[in-house]
């Protein structure tokens, strides 16, 4: 959780907002499924929304407001961590799916 926290960090988000740690929960999810598909409303959203006693609709509100503060204040950073540029701000899956891949594809790099 830590590579994720430090991630989530490096794109200018803080665990003063609400969605941090349910982006990071998200990302970890992802990580732990990596090679099935993914359907993030049904298998992440209501996981998080148990764990935190919330709703589905508040968790994708929230990682949604994560997604528009990276967008806005540090797209570079994040276009460097998703290897390409991006004309379109990603949707929450696919931010998820950035993030988390670029977590496996460095921890391979380690190996």
């Amino acid at each position: 959780m830590r590579e994720i926290y430090r991630l989530i960090r490096q794109l200018g988000v803080t665990s003063k907002y609400k969605g941090y740690y349910f982006l990071a929960e998200a990302v970890k999810l992802s990580v732990e499924m990596q090679g099935r598909p993914i359907k993030i409303t049904k298998d992440i959203y209501p996981i998080l929304a148990r764990k935190y006693k919330s709703t589905p609709s508040n968790v994708e509100h929230n990682i949604r407001t994560l997604v528009n503060i990276c967008w806005i204040n540090h797209k570079e950073d994040l276009e460097l961590i998703a290897g390409c540029s991006m004309e379109d701000k990603p949707t929450n899956s696919e931010f998820i799916d950035i993030l988390a891949y670029y977590l496996n594809k460095t921890e391979e790099m380690s190996k």
